[in-house]
């Protein structure tokens, strides 16, 4: 059922949460994007997506408070086990 679930999605989620929360003015950083994910996950019905609001804020969990963007998805290409040659996003 989860096959379905890679980097890229992970990725997009991550970059549709920035997005989010730069349109509504909120602070961007770590614990905000952390709560925003988790609150997502809450109201999602499908299990694939819970799944991955869920592993996108297990990935901001070893990062500091502040990060750039550059560090945001190299944590989240090590987490995963993207090859460093992958497929530009």
């Amino acid at each position: 059922m989860f096959a379905n679930l890679s980097w890229k999605i992970i990725h997009q989620v991550l970059n549709e949460t920035i997005a989010e929360l730069m349109d509504e003015h909120q602070t961007l950083d770590v614990p905000t994007l952390r709560e925003r994910l988790l609150e997502m996950a809450e109201s999602e019905s499908d299990e694939l997506m819970v799944l991955c609001y869920w592993q996108a804020s297990r990935v901001l969990t070893r990062l500091p408070p502040t990060v750039t963007a550059s560090q945001l998805i190299e944590e989240a290409r090590v987490a995963y086990r993207t090859p460093i040659n992958h497929d530009p996003l």
